[in-house]
């Protein structure tokens, strides 16, 4: 199996940072979940803008977050509590 992408390491963390398991994220989101573990694993998942913007908005964070933030930062998580 691939690598995971960074979207895809900075999506898990992000969701584990809020404290949800893939089916939490997808039941919030309206993501389906095989499509949350595909990106978080690296495979091949198309992740359309509208499902971007899911993931963002139940996470309490931001696409750019989503795409180019550092989960580990704290100055970045204290931005997704805002």
């Amino acid at each position: 199996m691939a690598e995971p992408s960074t979207l895809g390491r900075r999506l898990k963390a992000f969701r584990e940072r809020a404290g949800l398991s893939q089916n939490q994220l997808a039941r919030l989101s309206g993501v389906p979940r095989p499509t949350i573990s595909v990106l978080e694993s690296g495979g091949q998942a198309d992740l359309s803008l509208s499902n971007a913007l899911r993931l963002a908005d139940a996470l309490n964070i931001t696409v750019d977050m989503l795409s180019r933030g550092d989960p580990l930062q704290s100055d970045t998580l204290a931005a997704a509590v805002l």
